[in-house]
């Protein structure tokens, strides 16, 4: 951990928060004694982003709006159609994050594999 830690820059206690989280969520183990601290609990390619994130920071979504109305039913101006676009957004990118694993962003990071195409801006 302190090694992540250095790495990263990131303060020691956070980092333990995010790794209970992962461990809570069978992505990593602890390992006690000599030599111990935490290694995956599953091959990298086994491991997909979209998993990570939602270990850490919940289910993916773009909000908690609720559930909107349907067929016409809505009486909040449009709000109805606003949450079901929201919706389908959450779906489009938690589909997106699960195409990626901790191999594929290795092979990425090590320029073996190219990185995902950006928007034309």
């Amino acid at each position: 951990m302190r090694d992540i830690a250095e790495r990263t820059a990131l303060p020691q206690p956070y980092l333990e928060q995010i790794l209970l989280a992962l461990k809570g969520a069978g992505l990593v183990r602890s390992k006690r004694g000599v030599g111990g601290g935490y290694v995956l609990a599953r091959a990298p390619s086994n491991i997909r982003l979209s998993e990570i994130l939602s270990a850490v920071d919940g289910p993916i979504t773009l909000g908690d709006f609720g559930e909107p109305h349907t067929d016409g039913a809505c009486d909040h101006e449009g709000q109805c159609v606003l949450l079901s676009i929201w919706n389908a957004a959450g779906d489009v990118m938690r589909s997106h994050l699960e195409g990626y694993t901790l191999a594929t962003i290795v092979e990425m990071a090590n320029g073996s594999t190219p990185w995902p195409p950006t928007a034309a801006t």
